[in-house]
């Protein structure tokens, strides 16, 4: 087992707040490990080779072993950006389930807007992925379409955004991604189906706000923005109706997921992640272990187990 290694930083240039500093260190000196977190959060990227460089040059305390140390590393970030299926999907749900098996290794951030349409999503671009950012996201996995399929209303209002508006839009968000950087990946989610008679229950209107002929167009109008920019996609109106059941176990309203619901959604992503030929792999059987050089879980038969493996629970197959 590796051994944690401090070096000595003074708080005076690095403005430590009060409150991270040892109440018996001399001189107000503060004490990192190596790759340390903390650090990522309060020195800006853009002064961290620099400031790891004076690191290495700075006075080690005696009885502290010494050894060149690293430049922190940030974790890669995967941003979930979309409506309600992504505002709920930690909700016992496939956000929640990617959360869980990236959690030594990614960042999964939430950027979910309940009734959200693509017009929406649009006019905040630069403000959720701004391009001067010191970071971009390793992936972003978009979800717009639902609330753009309702049908108009009267009065104008209301979530409706024509079709081929939808499809610029959608083309828009896509570009202005591509632009974060040459290593951002994105997938985008199709419209799914939804359970009419869940959601409108024993009265369904005469002119409903939304029916699955509508969502059906707009999951193939995304499709195929999808295929003219090469974009990778999952079509989610035919992954859920893959089981002959799917109007009783997949929703919980007539729109949103069930764990089922949810299960299907995270297994379809994980497929595109673990079959895209991306340098380097966004599959997370296939990404490094954060931190795995400094313990080694030992099995109850005394030998070492596999990481990639102790996905909790105990006998679930995860893909």
């Amino acid at each position: 087992m590796s051994t944690l290694t401090s070096t000595i930083f003074f708080s005076p240039s690095l403005l430590i707040p009060a409150r991270t500093k040892p109440t018996n260190s001399p001189n107000n000196q503060v004490f990192f490990h190596k790759n340390d977190h903390y650090l990522n959060r309060i020195v800006p990227q853009k002064k961290r080779a620099s400031f790891c460089i004076k690191a290495q040059e700075q006075k080690v305390e005696e009885g502290v072993p010494s050894a060149t140390i690293a430049c922190p590393t940030v974790r890669p970030k995967f941003v979930l950006f979309g409506s309600s299926i992504v505002e709920y999907g930690f909700h016992e749900g496939w956000a929640a389930t990617l959360a869980h098996l990236y959690g030594r290794q990614v960042d999964i951030v939430l950027r979910g807007y309940g009734g959200w349409n693509s017009r929406n999503a649009l006019r905040i671009m630069d403000k959720v992925f701004p391009k001067h950012a010191t970071q971009q996201p390793s992936l972003v996995i978009v979800y717009f379409g639902g609330n753009d399929a309702t049908h108009p209303q009267p009065d104008g209002n209301g979530f409706h955004v024509p079709l081929e508006e939808y499809k610029e839009n959608m083309r828009n968000i896509f570009i202005h991604l591509q632009s974060l950087s040459e290593k951002t990946r994105i997938i985008f989610l199709g419209t799914p189906p939804i359970n009419e008679e869940q959601l409108y229950g024993n009265s369904i209107p005469s002119n409903p706000p939304k029916t699955n002929e509508s969502l059906r167009i707009y999951s193939e109008a995304g499709l195929e923005v999808s295929r003219e920019l090469n974009i990778k996609a999952i079509d989610l109106w035919s992954a859920i109706q893959e089981r002959s059941d799917w109007k009783d176990v997949s929703f919980i309203d007539g729109i949103h997921f069930t764990k089922e619901g949810s299960k299907v959604v995270s297994r379809e992503i994980l497929k595109v992640l673990r079959e895209a030929d991306w340098e380097p792999s966004l599959y997370w059987r296939e990404m490094p272990i954060e931190f795995k050089d400094y313990y080694t879980p030992i099995g109850l038969d005394g030998e070492p187990i596999d990481e990639y493996n102790t996905r909790f629970p105990p006998g679930v197959e995860w893909e």
